[in-house]
């Protein structure tokens, strides 16, 4: 069996002595902190992104190591690359890598974190290389993955500018000529098209399209850079195009934004090529066109907001909880959270029927065992009027007859009333079961949690 990795990120290559570097996890180590684990450190300048629809990974070039292969990944310190940390912490959350902290899962400004986030959405994204220290995109031949010729265009770049298509030595004179600006490339496959469609998502509704086509003297569609532009009415505009803007739109968390998309001419593929917030809304081609079409997403926006009823943000529990049953004297009880499950149970015996005259009264014993605790400590026998009965199907299909009370349950601080079928659940390991109609509109489950609301995950 494999020994886990643990791995802590700093901004900057530090010494191995260094506290600010590979000295921080030195000192845990040496303290008898993860004696079952490989511990590793690296630095967000090191790390080689390469995104793409069929493969991606984020790895650091000293070891060869992927982050997503990682079983834990404390991000120390990201200061001056808070991009490169918010692309990472998208990878880790896309790979089911647990991290800290989570304020890294962030938004995000540069058009790497868009390429990162398109590709945890499942969105198509043109293959992408990216490393900090652009040196190393070459020292390591990572580049040999984009072909002859490709596109080098600035991370935070707009309107074309700092766009190029280049050749490794174009690309390698280039950066030769602005190494002293404060630059940084991805470096992108180039896809061989007929013009590329800028699509205004408003209020989460594909309303503006704009076919734009280069002049032949450049690579660049963008009308800024010399390109022409069509305006399209969206019921003469490909579907798949359409629907690929809203979930582009989605997925960068935009309710306004304009989304940049290429048609590959030999494959017919399309590609997510940059996702901007509201870009030349009043400016740019059609302006007036624009504008008014985004006043209409603005209204539309506007309507459903104000009939939006203000909700409580959900609580977020584990795949077990520690639950109280005033009313039925149970002081603590583990519970199993189970989505699956439609209704609530809870163990308990000697269930039966008496009558008191024409009053049937429902009897039933709650016995203190590993997992319940009641506040005499003793078996105590309850006597319920306000019951009835349901069927209910269980995991193996079968139909039963069960009885069902309610009583006021309180689950992580929260209380409220519940129905809580009864049922001899001996053979179960935790005495009360949490289905999802109790779950509905009140919590989130996170199966990484235990009962302590503590991350409990095994290698």
């Amino acid at each position: 069996m494999n020994r886990p990795t643990i791995v802590f990120v700093f901004s900057r290559e530090g010494t191995d002595t260094s506290t600010r570097y590979g000295g921080f996890a030195r000192r845990l180590v040496k303290s008898g902190n993860f004696p079952e684990a490989d511990v590793k450190t690296v630095a967000l300048e090191n790390l080689i992104y390469h995104v793409s629809y069929d493969k991606t990974s984020v790895i650091d070039a000293r070891t060869g190591f992927d982050l997503g292969d990682a079983q834990f990944v404390y991000l120390k310190s990201w200061s001056g690359l808070a991009d490169e940390a918010v692309a990472l912490a998208h990878y880790l959350f896309a790979k089911g890598v647990p991290f800290a902290d989570m304020l890294a899962h962030g938004r995000g400004q540069s058009k790497l974190v868009t390429l990162f986030k398109q590709w945890a959405a499942g969105n198509r994204v043109p293959q992408t290389l990216y490393c900090h220290n652009q040196e190393i995109i070459f020292e390591t031949r990572a580049i040999d993955l984009l072909g002859e010729r490709f596109i080098m265009k600035d991370v935070y770049g707009t309107k074309g500018q700092n766009n190029y298509l280049v050749t490794v030595d174009e690309a390698k004179q280039i950066l030769e000529e602005e190494k002293n600006e404060d630059i940084n490339y991805l470096f992108q496959s180039y896809i061989p098209n007929d013009g590329d469609y800028r699509v205004g998502v408003y209020g989460g509704v594909s309303k503006f399209v704009l076919k734009r086509v280069s002049d032949q003297l450049s690579h660049l569609n963008n009308i800024s850079a010399g390109g022409r532009g069509e305006l399209l009415a969206t019921e003469d505009a490909p579907e798949r195009l359409l629907n690929l803007a809203k979930r582009a739109a989605a997925a960068s968390e935009l309710q306004f934004a304009g989304v940049d998309i290429i048609q590959d001419k030999h494959t017919k593929k399309w590609y997510i090529l940059e996702v901007n917030q509201g870009s030349q809304i009043v400016t740019g081609a059609y302006a007036s066109v624009n504008s008014t079409l985004f006043n209409d997403g603005l209204r539309l926006l506007m309507r459903q907001n104000m009939k939006r009823r203000r909700s409580k943000p959900r609580k977020i529990i584990g795949r077990r909880a520690i639950a109280i049953l005033p009313e039925l004297n149970i002081e603590s009880v583990v519970a199993k959270i189970d989505t699956g499950a439609y209704s609530s149970t809870l163990h308990a015996e000697n269930i039966h029927i008496e009558k008191s005259g024409v009053v049937e009264e429902l009897v039933f014993d709650i016995v203190p065992g590993e997992f319940i605790q009641t506040k005499s400590g003793k078996a105590e026998t309850h006597r319920v009027r306000d019951f009835y009965t349901q069927k209910v199907r269980s995991s193996n299909g079968h139909i039963q007859v069960r009885y069902t009370i309610k009583t006021k349950i309180s689950l992580d601080n929260i209380r409220f009333m519940a129905s809580i079928t009864l049922s001899d659940r001996s053979a179960m390991g935790y005495p009360l079961l949490i289905g999802r109609k109790l779950l509905r509109s009140r919590f989130i489950v996170n199966v990484e949690l235990n009962e302590q609301n503590e991350i409990d995950w095994k290698y």
